[in-house]
């Protein structure tokens, strides 16, 4: 087995320059799609938009009116899904003394149940806005579309599944002067980040945070940080390798999008930190292959080596017995110390390709 059709190659770089990244940009509702396929967006453009009620109003006939159900049907003027102009009647309770149910703005009677109305009144929209400048390159009718943009990417291995576009601040520590720095950031924490920092920088303004890692001991704790939240290594106490510090720091003051996704290895989606790239071309639609692997920087996951970085030296090709009693394809990995570990597939994650 060569190392094209090596198991290996299904492997991704976790950073990538003219790295093909695309987001989905969708309502929350069903609404109108504003773009075509191909379409070249702006950040900031328009997606897809819908037109929702601005509230509700009920109104109790029976009650309010004090008639007999035989009553209702003569008393109701309007029937669901009648639109209605402010200062319609709606209701009447004929007499002496007539009463009357107007309608209180503009609007549409939605429901008429076990003597109510309900009215749908006034409206606001709400939009899908690009975070970023890109090509459609799918459009989900009645939903939004896919945006797809070529630069940097940066892969992480948890995300709580928000976005969020800000300028990259890296923060060596949580304190005071530090978190008034973090206003409409994405906010960048080395180390394994707990949830009292987490929330704190939450509650400066941030727009986005990404750390190293996340502390195991405060996963529940995470449901409480309502905004995008990316960890590069998952969790556990590590810090973050040389490369990947070096090109944040590169990072920093620029424009970013931090998709916070999900991970989710059947559909090859993990969180992403992208910057798109500057020459303002509409970007190719299918991916680039994947280079060789020799050569590349790989970050370790197993004990004893949890966040330690090296090189891959070599990808022999037959399967290998290891100390467990499993059989793997590995990697030969040089260390930073200049040791060379033999590491199965699943017990490390490439930097660069």
């Amino acid at each position: 087995m060569d190392l094209e059709s090596a198991d290996m190659m299904t492997k991704k770089a976790l950073i990538q320059n003219d790295y093909l990244f695309s987001l989905s940009v969708e309502l929350r509702v069903p609404g109108q799609v504003r773009v075509h396929l191909g379409q070249e967006v702006e950040a900031g453009d328009v997606i897809a938009e819908a037109i929702l009620p601005a509230r509700f109003q009920v109104f109790d006939v029976i009650n309010q009116f004090r008639i007999k159900d035989s009553q209702l049907d003569s008393c109701i003027k309007r029937l669901a899904g009648e639109n209605v102009q402010r200062g319609d009647v709606i209701a009447k309770k004929a007499g002496l003394v007539s009463r009357l149910f107007r309608a209180p703005d503009d609007g549409k009677v939605v429901a008429v149940r076990d003597g109510r109305l309900t009215l749908a009144l006034g409206e606001r929209k709400i939009q899908a806005i690009s975070p970023i400048a890109g090509t459609v390159g799918e459009v989900h009718a009645g939903l939004g579309a896919v945006i797809v943009s070529r630069g940097l990417c940066i892969q992480g291995s948890w995300g709580n599944g928000l976005t969020a576009v800000g300028k990259l601040l890296i923060l060596n520590e949580v304190n005071d002067t530090a978190l008034a720095e973090t206003n409409e950031a994405i906010v960048f924490l080395d180390g394994m980040a707990n949830a009292a920092d987490l929330i704190a920088i939450k509650n400066a303004g941030a727009a986005g945070i990404l750390v190293t890692a996340l502390d195991p001991l405060f996963i529940a704790e995470l449901v409480e940080i309502k905004l995008a939240l990316m960890s590069l290594v998952g969790f556990g106490d590590t810090r973050l390798d040389s490369l990947s510090r070096a090109v944040l720091e590169d990072l920093q003051g620029s424009q970013v999008c931090l998709a916070a996704r999900a991970p989710d290895p059947y559909a090859n989606l993990r969180p992403e930190l992208f910057q798109p790239g500057e020459s303002g071309q509409p970007v190719g639609l299918f991916p680039e292959p994947e280079p060789s692997l020799i050569g590349g920087k790989a970050r370790l996951l197993g004990q004893p080596y949890f966040g330690g970085v090296g090189t891959i030296v070599g990808i022999p090709p037959e399967i290998e017995r290891l100390a467990s009693g499993m059989e793997s394809h590995v990697a030969m990995i040089e260390r930073e110390d200049g040791a060379i570990i033999r590491v199965p597939l699943g017990n490390f994650e490439i930097l660069t390709a």
